[in-house]
């Protein structure tokens, strides 16, 4: 297949996100064309070129365009510059098929575009894209209310005009009534031959003496590590919290652990490779998800739930609905900060308990949430709807 890819995220310029592993499998035997808006002011913020150096043999194999090399904010690119940006593409190119990964004008766009050469769209609806622009930080606060307007019109015309719509879980099919006839749920996912229990690996990171509550991932708007900052002025002193990441406010949180006194007790690790990930895991007690609960976080289905997961250690999460749903008694729950200091505690006091998540976890990923499975299901998605 000759495969469109229009994507609101950067490939090159952000931490491995669901399309990385759409292009990593679908890549192998198709020809990909990614469309995405262009992350430059990430370049900015942090060197992202050795985190993607390991992605580098991966994103040779798809064609990389960005809507614009203008240094302006996604919103000025998507809504002005995408319309002209697919008017070119698609004037010297075809495709048998179009995968547009939430994105709102710049999938409108091509949808529309290629509908008129017959070519298919199947819409991977992600995230709550309405509730994204009601929280995001690119648009000024006043605009955010009818920029949400626009955006749900936007995305209810992509769910008219694509032929199938895939959602991470059934909450965003419920939210924005999306027909069954069109939907097909595909979750997030792990690779579980990456992501696996390699043994203690605290010495090589100087954690040995210490009980680790860890966090992966961007460090968005959403993600709220207030309550656990609280949390460690009553835990024990042989208890840290490891942070690794650094998309996103990364300074904030730095300066918001030393107002709460702990910043002696959270180790910052800035981005590291994908390979490593699993091993920054493997050195923590716990894995934890702390996202407020919004507009943004209340259809999500984190990434880092699985990898936690699949290298075998317990996690503590804040209640989001799709998380409690798939994974149910698997989690432990929290969201006020004496929540999250009674949960940590559990598992520092009761090694058995902390024992008994370990092969639930991976067992668990293992038999449901395996990438390779998930992006069979995705490839036959594809080829289904060019019949």
């Amino acid at each position: 297949m000759d495969i469109l890819m229009t994507s609101i995220v950067d490939l090159v310029k952000s931490q491995h996100n669901r399309p990385h592993q759409f292009v990593r499998y679908l890549s192998k035997n198709h020809d990909i064309t990614l469309v995405s808006i262009n992350d430059w002011w990430k370049g900015k913020q942090h060197n992202f070129e050795k985190y993607s150096k390991e992605w580098e043999k991966i994103l040779e194999r798809v064609d990389i365009m960005y809507i614009t090399d203008k240094k302006v904010s996604p919103v000025i690119q998507e809504n002005v510059y995408s319309y002209f940006a697919i008017k070119r593409l698609l004037k010297n190119r075809s495709f048998d098929v179009h995968i547009n990964y939430n994105s709102l004008t710049l999938g409108y766009f091509a949808t529309k575009s290629l509908l008129k050469q017959s070519v298919p769209t199947i819409f991977d609806l992600a995230d709550d894209l309405v509730g994204m622009i009601s929280e995001s930080p690119q648009i000024p606060r006043p605009l955010r209310p009818i920029g949400a307007r626009v955006g749900k019109e936007i995305l209810k015309r992509n769910i008219k005009l694509s032929k199938k719509i895939t959602v991470t879980n059934s909450h965003l099919k419920e939210k924005y009534n999306i027909p069954d006839n069109k939907t097909v749920v595909l979750p997030n996912g792990v690779d579980t031959e990456l992501f696996k229990d390699y043994g203690n690996t605290k010495s090589q990171f100087g954690l040995e003496d210490y009980f680790v509550i860890g966090y992966v991932g961007v460090l968005r708007e959403w993600v709220d590590f207030e309550p656990i900052y609280q949390a460690l002025r009553k835990l024990p002193e042989d208890i840290i919290f490891v942070v690794v990441g650094k998309e996103g406010r990364y300074r904030e949180n730095i300066e918001l652990a030393k107002r709460y006194g702990v910043i002696e007790k959270v180790r910052f690790v800035a981005n590291v490779p994908y390979s490593k990930v699993p091993i920054y895991i493997s050195a923590m007690d716990v894995g934890v998800i702390p996202f407020k609960l919004n507009s943004i976080t209340e259809h999500a289905l984190p990434l880092k739930l699985f990898e936690y997961m699949a290298c075998e250690r317990p996690v503590i999460s804040t209640p989001l609905p799709a998380v409690v749903d798939i994974a149910r008694e698997k989690v432990l729950y929290a969201n006020t900060a004496k929540e999250w200091e009674e949960k940590i505690l559990s598992l520092y006091n009761n090694n058995e308990l902390k024992k008994s998540f370990k092969k639930i976890g991976r067992t668990f990923v293992k038999e449901k949430y395996d990438w390779k499975r998930i992006l069979e299901m995705q490839e036959n998605i594809l080829e289904e709807s060019i019949k």
